[in-house]
């Protein structure tokens, strides 16, 4: 057996497969005791030391290994930093603000969600697109994830360093159940599904109508389910439409076009969306396409084959270019697909099949503010207080 060999200062063992049939073995160590100053004496070490404590925690059955690929100690260290930058210019992101234990998976997916919260506001802003105002929120947002990232591996190392339980009864020992529970809510942390991030100019908590949208809370990830292109039927989990490309979107849920009431809801919408003076013109930059700051995209919920793109829907909605005519991938149905089943996305996400709502959403895909159609108001007012807009 090929083994990579792992170990943290503290029992029990984790065995996780590799690559190329390699082994590692997280041990925890008794075997070394840390000295006043909570430090342990790396010297004291060894792979020798490391799989005897292996071979004691596994007996009465055995294990050895022929070749070993890597080994290190690695000191568990719980510690989140009180600044993520200085003066609004250098930023520090991953191990530079917080620390924690390897267990579970958590180091690399955290820290590069902090480099994605950071890297699209930095460059939105290096651009002259979004204000600086949005800047801080890269502290406010990520440093509460870190705060909540160690004190899921406080809870998650004593159930990884506990006794299992016996049975039912026994009360001191660790419940395999509530240790699955743990892995699988550390697994939604590590995505970034858990995620809530809290009011800021960019997460208008107070300003949002949460109601309209209960499946889609303000300040989490937007989530995904399947829905039609209005031209062609092609299924598309909505997640893929919105792409990292640093682009804001407005996710107009039109409801039932059909519907005489409805339709005249959306183009009173779309009007305020087109007027010169709305957000949507004021971000675009001359001679950009209309789409290059902030994308509109529509899902609907009427029957596909009773609607028509370019009858039922305002223009502003499905753009027109000269070179490339009409734009068919901005208008979506909620309907049945041909052969990839229903996503059945209005009740998933939590929207009224009738009158629908508008959801803004950040570059990252997390919720911003979430409104009637009739508040384009307040949409505008979000806007205005994360994007520079300077074109009229």
């Amino acid at each position: 057996m090929r083994c990579a060999i792992h170990s943290a200062n503290s029992g029990s063992l984790m065995v996780i497969p590799r690559e190329n049939r390699l082994v590692r073995l997280y041990i925890q160590l008794k075997e070394v005791t840390p000295d006043a100053s909570g430090r342990a004496d790396r010297s004291k070490i060894t792979p020798t030391v490391i799989f005897d404590a292996a071979r004691k925690i596994l007996s009465p059955y055995k294990i050895d290994y022929e070749y070993c690929d890597w080994w290190t100690a690695y000191q568990i260290g719980q510690r989140v930093g009180t600044h993520f930058d200085a003066h609004g210019r250098v930023f520090l992101a991953g191990d530079a603000v917080h620390t924690h234990s390897p267990k579970a998976g958590q180091g690399m997916n955290v820290s590069m969600q902090d480099c994605y919260n950071l890297g699209w506001k930095v460059g939105l802003v290096a651009k002259g697109i979004c204000r600086r105002d949005i800047l801080p929120t890269y502290q406010s947002e990520r440093r509460q994830v870190a705060q909540e990232l160690i004190d899921f591996d406080h809870k998650f190392s004593r159930l990884f360093s506990g006794r299992p339980a016996k049975d039912v009864m026994d009360a001191e020992g660790v419940s395999m159940e509530e240790f699955k529970e743990a892995f699988l809510r550390g697994n939604l942390f590590a995505s970034g599904l858990s995620v809530d991030y809290g009011s800021s100019v960019l997460v208008a908590k107070p300003a949002a109508k949460q109601n309209l949208a209960t499946a889609l809370p303000v300040g989490m990830r937007f989530s995904s389910f399947k829905v039609l292109n209005q031209a062609c039927a092609r299924p598309w989990h909505f997640q893929e439409r919105l792409k990292a490309d640093g682009r804001f979107r407005v996710v107009l849920f039109a409801g039932n076009i059909q519907s005489v009431d409805q339709k005249a809801r959306v183009d009173a919408f779309c009007k305020g969306l087109d007027s010169p003076s709305s957000f949507l013109h004021r971000a675009t930059p001359p001679a950009k396409p209309i789409d290059s700051v902030i994308e509109v995209l529509t899902i609907h919920s009427a029957k596909r084959i009773e609607t028509e793109l370019l009858r039922d829907f305002p223009t502003v909605l499905h753009p027109f270019d000269e070179h490339t005519g009409w734009d068919y991938n901005k208008v979506f149905v909620d309907d049945v697909s041909y052969h990839e089943g229903f996503g059945d996305a209005y009740a998933n996400y939590g929207v009224d099949k009738e009158r629908g709502c508008v959801v803004a959403v950040r570059p990252d895909q997390y919720v911003g503010w979430i409104g009637e159609l009739e508040d384009f108001d307040n949409l505008q007012a979000y806007f205005e207080g994360c994007l520079v807009l300077p074109y009229s």
